[in-house]
This record gives C-alpha cells, sequence and structure tokens, in this order.
C-alpha cells in the first residue's frame, strides 16, 4: 500500500481514472482522469474523455501537464501509472517527455490515497451514497 505520508510533495504525480461508473454529458459516456500529488493528494487537473475515444487526446494530456507544472512551478519525479488503462500510454509519454520516471502500481496499492478522492467523486458528481 503507498500512502501520502511515503512522499514528498511534489515529488510523484498519479495519473488515473476517477471515475468507477460513467459520467453522462447530454447522453455521451464520459472518463474523467486526474493528476494528483501523491503526498498532498491535491489535484492539478483534470481531463474529461469520452468513452468512444478510449484514450484522451496528447494535445489534452499535455495541457494537463502544463496546468500541473504552473501549479507546482516544478515537475515531479515520478509519475504513478495503474497499467489497466488505455490511457496510461499517452500519459506514460508525456511524463517521460518531461523528464519523470514512470512507476507502475496495482490501483489497489493506491487505496489510500485515491480511496477518498474516489469516493467524494462518486457522491458529489454521480449521485451515489458511500
Amino acid at each position: 500500500m503507498l500512502t501520502p505520508d511515503q512522499f514528498r510533495v511534489n515529488e510523484a504525480w498519479i495519473a488515473v481514472r476517477v471515475n468507477e461508473e460513467f459520467l453522462f454529458v447530454q447522453d455521451e459516456p464520459y472518463d474523467i482522469y486526474v493528476l494528483i500529488d501523491a503526498a498532498s493528494c491535491y489535484v492539478l487537473g483534470h481531463v474529461l474523455l469520452r468513452v468512444v475515444d478510449e484514450v484522451p487526446e496528447e494535445k489534452d494530456v499535455e495541457e494537463l501537464f502544463q496546468t500541473a507544472f504552473q501549479a507546482k512551478n516544478q515537475w515531479a519525479d515520478i509519475l504513478i501509472l495503474t497499467g489497466s488503462s488505455p490511457a496510461d500510454d499517452v500519459f506514460k509519454k508525456q511524463g517521460e517527455q518531461r523528464g519523470l520516471s514512470t512507476k507502475t502500481v496495482n490501483s489497489s496499492d493506491l487505496k489510500p490515497i485515491l480511496g477518498p478522492l474516489k469516493e467524494l467523486f462518486a457522491s458529489d458528481f454521480m449521485g451515489n451514497a458511500t
């Protein structure tokens, strides 16, 4: 298990899909991917992706990384991915272009970091009781 206290702020960013169920916008299914600081659990930004597109546009992920950089004024050292998403390749490419090393972990290992965010998202945006 990975916990926030195992990281320094801005040491590692996590790229992950935050929704368990599709988010419907005008009857179209979407996924939401976030970039989150592993230590502070601060959401640096997000990418909204139509499910039929399967992976985010590189320009959208590039903009997400730029937004994260502007928030932190530096790049993280590590980009953590779950390896369970077709979007991982796009995030990995953008991270490596910025000098981040990548690490793939099982999504269950991120539960202490991502659990509260996913629960809040399910409750507030999806209308699911937790």
